[in-house]
């Protein structure tokens, strides 16, 4: 794993964005996957750069504040998965930024783009089960800090949930505000794969050890 670094600056827009490289034996599967995560990167810096142009113009200013990055962290990477996180931070004023993480599961052997339905069984309702296991790990989080559990507001993970893989876990996160205030920031629930492994797709199994 390597990275490429990219430095852009005007008066518009401050951005540094960090851009993961994806190496393995397969060079036809490599460039797949390092294509489409630059290209969002790339897309991301694009929309941040019109959204400054649009300020700019609208007040009148000689220069913008607003800042764009991107960076990115590694949760697992082995000859047959990479699971990665692309971090995006905004500024454009105000108290705080806004920052968002996109998550990428590839299936080395492929090169898909795993989603979370992709590893349990047809058959299986993996929202149930998963929501079970957010709900407890709330509960829990209830009994270890009073009134904590009473910040969330958790109702079920969506048809696209975010989650990486890491530690033999399949971690389950949500975007800022989704379901917590900011101060909570992204919330994390690492379900572990041995207590659902009954329910996940055999193929799989295998990566997310």
């Amino acid at each position: 794993m390597s990275s490429e670094k990219v430095n852009k600056t005007n008066k518009y827009l401050k951005s540094t964005l960090e851009i993961p490289i994806i190496n393995s034996s397969n060079s036809e599967i490599s460039n797949k996957v390092n294509k489409k995560i630059k290209d969002d990167i790339m897309n991301f810096y694009e929309k941040s750069l019109k959204e400054a142009e649009d300020f700019l113009d609208d007040f009148q200013l000689e220069e913008s504040n607003f800042i764009a990055d991107a960076s990115y962290e590694i949760k697992k990477n082995s000859t047959d998965v990479v699971s990665l996180i692309i971090k995006y931070y905004k500024y454009s004023g105000g108290a705080h930024g806004y920052y968002e993480y996109v998550p990428y599961n590839i299936d080395m052997r492929s090169g898909e783009f795993l989603e979370i339905s992709d590893l349990f069984k047809e058959d299986v309702d993996y929202k149930i089960i998963i929501n079970k296991e957010i709900n407890n790990q709330i509960k829990l989080l209830g009994n270890k800090e009073e009134n904590i559990e009473k910040i969330y507001d958790f109702y079920s993970i969506k048809d696209n949930q975010k989650f990486y893989l890491q530690d033999k876990s399949i971690v389950i996160f949500f975007d800022l505000y989704e379901i917590a205030p900011y101060a909570a920031g992204i919330p994390e629930f690492p379900v572990e794969v041995e207590n659902i492994k009954d329910s996940l797709q055999n193929k799989y199994i295998d990566l997310l050890k």
